[in-house]
């Protein structure tokens, strides 16, 4: 079984020649696509259009939710079809849903944020074993209008 380094990477661990924390295929998938989708476009300076591009929708005003959330879910496997390339046959299933926070700021409650729960499924290419992973971010409360 190969195993692959888990995120995030211990470059001073690398650096002194000490064991890294290692994972194996289905978990490295996992942090990639992780990290692909909590990346903001040109946020990675080796190249600028590795992440997603849903931060860019982040307190939009929604005129049809339908239609935001196939962009939004567009936008997710495109992403990860080109910045992962060990899974193919992704699907993204998507659902938002109200959240309460519990933080304070100033004395104030902070709960209007929407929870974006995402399902992706796919197919580990070299195995031809099945993949999914469930992710969830929460975003500025979204105006449907």
């Amino acid at each position: 079984m190969k195993y692959f380094y888990s995120i995030p990477i211990n470059t001073k661990s690398l650096i002194e020649k000490r064991q890294h924390s290692l994972c194996d295929l289905k978990d490295s998938i996992r942090m990639n696509i992780n990290l692909i989708i909590k990346t903001h476009y040109r946020e990675n300076r080796y190249d600028y259009r590795y992440g997603c591009t849903i931060w860019n929708k982040d307190y939009s005003t929604i005129t049809d939710l339908s239609k935001w959330k196939d962009e939004l879910k567009l936008y997710i496997a495109e992403s990860i079809e080109k910045y992962e390339p060990r899974i193919d046959k992704i699907k993204v299933a998507l659902n938002i849903e109200d959240t309460e926070l519990s933080e304070q700021f100033k004395d104030q409650p902070l709960k209007l944020k929407k929870k974006i729960q995402l399902h992706i499924s796919g197919t580990i290419k070299h195995l031809n074993e099945p993949f999914e992973h469930d992710e969830h971010l929460f975003f500025s409360p979204l105006s449907i209008g």
